[in-house]
């Protein structure tokens, strides 16, 4: 009888350990994919400045011409 309570108590540590890593994982993937999208509008963000950064420099160039 005692191993038989060794055992189920070892499954059921086993068991709440798969659990754990499944919970660990997907906050895992939950952190890496805002992380990407994060990433994804910093860039947005960086090109969208470039380009009002090189449009004004036109309208200033247009300007000084006059």
């Amino acid at each position: 009888m005692v191993i038989l309570l060794r055992t189920e108590e070892g499954r059921r540590k086993k068991e709440e350990g798969r659990k754990e890593e499944g919970r660990r994982k997907k906050e895992e993937g939950r952190r890496k994919k805002e992380e990407g999208r994060r990433k994804k509008e910093e860039g947005r963000r960086k090109k969208e400045e470039g380009r009002r950064k090189k449009e004004e420099g036109r309208k200033n160039i247009a300007l000084s011409e006059f």
